[in-house]
This record gives structure tokens, sequence and C-alpha cells, in this order.
């Protein structure tokens, strides 16, 4: 199918409105105007709208209007130091470097007390704090939720070093290996460090986060698998409508 403009306007006035639309969505908009187009047609059109870029999948039969942008978080000056002493000392070792600051892009209200997180593979995260502690203050591994609400304040941007789950799905920020959008929500909805945004304030990283960016709902899934948690987090998703409507 060419890229012809009636056919592009067509589809962003059908769905530019919804945040996601299915393979049968898509399939109902093309035979509104040739109900005997078959379906290898429109698979073959759903394909090519996806290479121009006027379309992008976001999980098994399910699309997006390319619109929204991809999430890509700016690191602070602390995370790129952080990130940089870490893959000096320990260049084969996988790792995240981030900040709770990226969340106040989607929150209500900004955090009183940021903290950086460093995710390392388990096997190697006694060794990262050690070594971060010579170089950094306020260094903590894998803090109780009573410390983090109890010391971690007294700290100026604390940093909490944690195990990295496998399959994590990461960002690449000039070179730095850093948080994606799948893994900021999975992670705020999952761990203790994040318990401080409870009810409506999660909520609102979650709408603000699917409205503003391209989240990967498969890749969103299979990590909080990893972390034990797919229902949950596909129960709530399902039930706050994130991934359905802009307005």
């Amino acid at each position: 199918m060419a890229k012809n403009k009636y056919d592009i306007d067509s589809l962003n006035k059908h769905f530019g409105k919804q945040l996601q639309f299915s393979l049968d969505e898509l399939r109902a908009f093309f035979k509104k105007d040739d109900p005997t187009l078959p379906d290898t047609t429109i698979r073959w059109r759903v394909h090519d709208l996806v290479n121009q870029s006027v379309i992008s999948r976001t999980g098994h039969g399910l699309y997006q209007l390319v619109s929204t942008s991809d999430y890509i978080p700016e690191l602070s000056t602390r995370v790129l130091k952080i990130s940089k002493y870490i893959k000096k000392k320990f260049p084969t070792t996988s790792y995240c470097t981030w900040d709770s600051g990226m969340i106040n892009e989607f929150a209500q209200h900004l955090s009183s007390y940021p903290f950086i997180l460093v995710d390392v593979e388990r096997n190697v995260s006694e060794s990262v704090y050690f070594s971060l502690k010579e170089e950094f203050r306020g260094v903590f591994l894998r803090p109780s939720e009573t410390l983090i609400h109890d010391l971690l304040p007294d700290f100026q941007l604390p940093i909490i070093v944690r195990y990295l789950t496998s399959e994590s799905p990461l960002n690449q920020v000039n070179n730095i290996f850093t948080v994606s959008i799948e893994k900021l929500l999975v992670d705020i909805f999952c761990d203790n460090e994040f318990n401080y945004l409870a009810g409506s304030e999660c909520r609102s990283v979650f709408s603000n986060a699917y409205y503003k960016y391209v989240v990967n709902e498969n890749k969103l899934l299979r990590y909080a698998a990893r972390k034990g948690r797919r229902p949950d987090l596909h129960k709530y998703i399902q039930e706050g409508n994130f991934n359905k409507q802009k307005n």
C-alpha cells in the first residue's frame, strides 16, 4: 500500500483517541470501505504501515499510532557518574542505573526524598556495593522498607543497590544502561522502594506514561512475570484502562 495521505489521515482520525488498538480493529477499519477485502491484503497493509512507521507494535496483535514517542530518560549528573564508575570497575557486569526523580515526569507530586537505584547481577551485588561505598556517600544494599523511610531521607541522593532481575527490559542512552518505561512501571508497581506511590499517585504515573510514550505491554508483562506479579499487574492495567483512551 502506498503511503496515501487519505489513508493515513483516515487512520489517524479513526484511532487518534486510542492509545492502543487490535488487529481486529484494523481489519474492521479497512473493511469499512471494502467488505470483501481479503485478510492477506489487510495483513500486508498493516505490515506496510509498521514499516513506514505510521503505526508500531505494542504487543501480540496490538498496535499504536507512532505519534506517541519512545521513552528516552534524561540522566542526571550523579547517575552518569555512578554508571561510568560501574562500567570501569565491573566491565562485564550487567547493570541498570536510574533515579526516582525520573518518576516526577508522570507523578502528581514531586518526591521529597529522591534516591538513585543501581540494579546489578545478584552474584556481584555485594562487590558493587562495597566498591561504591569507597567512592560515594549514602550507599545501601537492598535496604528494608523501614530503613528506606527512616534513614535514607538523611542523605542527599542516597544510592540503593539491588538485584537486577534477569531479562529486565533496559534502555541504553549514550552507552549507559538505564531504565525503560516498562521496567519503570513494573518496578514502581512491585518494589518496596516505591510504596510511597500508593493509590492515586501510582495510577497517575501509569496513566501519564501510557499517554506520553509507547509502552510495549508484552515486554512489560514478561518482566512482571519474572517478578511474580504478572496477573496482578495485568488486572491493574485492565481496571485502570490505561491502554485504551487518551481522554
